[in-house]
């Protein structure tokens, strides 16, 4: 088995590689936030519409798209777990590079977040101009 050097990690870098952690964690959050409020919104303002009009026996056309909401929501949130999952194994990679004195950077993370919000937030745009 070969053996590996480790090496003193230096606390800068340490602490750069806590707070792009930390960073992503947080981004985390917002993504299960975002698809919360994606999937709970909707249904919450069309009861208080209903509840507003007093017309609670008569369905409101915007019901008919509330699946679309419901799904997206429902994908935003599996995101967000999937990344908190995801800088977990981050961390403990940039802290086995440290220990070898290696720089190395996952720019497929940074790729992928990006295109995935910003997949997202066309499918909202989408949203709000065709339903």
């Amino acid at each position: 088995m070969k053996k590996e050097h480790k090496q003193k990690i230096d606390p800068k870098n340490l602490m750069a590689v806590e707070r792009a952690t930390t960073s992503l964690i947080g981004t985390s959050i917002s993504l299960i936030v975002l698809g919360f409020v994606v999937e709970k919104f909707e249904l919450f303002l069309n009861i208080i519409s209903l509840e507003l009009e007093g017309r609670a026996d008569h369905k409101m056309p915007q019901l008919e798209h509330i699946d679309f909401y419901n799904y997206m929501g429902i994908a935003i949130v599996g995101a967000g777990i999937v990344l908190a999952l995801f800088t977990y194994r981050y961390y403990t990679r940039w802290i086995e590079h440290l220990e070898r004195g290696e720089l190395d950077t996952d720019k497929k993370i940074y790729f992928l977040l990006s295109l995935f919000v910003a997949l997202v937030g066309f499918l909202l745009l989408a949203s709000m101009v065709m339903l």
